[in-house]
């Protein structure tokens, strides 16, 4: 068996858990997980030590993110009814329906092997619409961080630069710090804010 098909199949089953889950330290969890395929599949492609900055990086934004989620008490399991999973596990399954919807035309303006393309695609799309079912600022910033892993993903492929591998670090780094402030502003009494 080809890994790509497995990286297609653990990507696609730490998005849809994300985008199922009720607990955010769960979710954390299951985007940590991507940023270690992630880390799996990109080392074939980018050298080992920026393969390693992006799970390092990735691993840090997730640990910031879950600093300041841990006590958090407003962020508490949402309780979802069978109608909004179902709902959510439908849309996850167009998304992964639309990434099987690229053929191989798609490879000669980009040149990426099919499974990973479709892989990124399959982040970028759950990401996207986790971060339109997010209530929270954090969940919004966990959703932009699992669409910015799908394009990292497509991209690592492309070009293998260490400026943009230090950019896309950045990027990510600043958006759990900001996730991390606003988490920290909402658990502030009003008064406070």
């Amino acid at each position: 068996m080809n890994l790509a098909w497995i990286h297609l199949a653990l990507f696609s089953l730490t998005a849809l858990f994300a985008l199922l889950e009720t607990d955010p330290r769960f979710r954390l969890v299951a985007i940590a997980i991507q940023y270690t395929v992630l880390f799996w599949v990109v080392s074939t492609s980018l050298s080992l030590g920026l393969a390693l900055v992006k799970l390092i990086v990735g691993w840090t934004a997730i640990a910031l993110l879950g600093a300041s989620l841990w006590n958090e008490p407003r962020i508490r399991p949402a309780s979802f009814s069978w109608s909004q999973q179902v709902f959510r596990l439908l849309g996850g399954g167009m998304i992964i329906g639309l990434s099987f919807s690229f053929s191989s035309p798609q490879t000669t303006w980009l040149p990426v092997e099919m499974l990973y393309l479709r892989s990124g695609i399959t982040l970028a799309g759950c990401g996207l619409l986790m971060n339109g079912f997010s209530r929270h600022s954090s969940m919004t910033i966990l959703s932009l961080l699992e669409i910015l892993s799908g394009f990292e993903l497509i991209y690592a492929f492309l070009v293998d630069s260490v400026l943009m591998t230090g950019m896309l670090a950045l990027v990510t780094l600043g958006l759990a710090g900001v996730g991390a402030y606003l988490t920290f502003l909402h658990s502030l009494p009003e008064g406070q804010r």
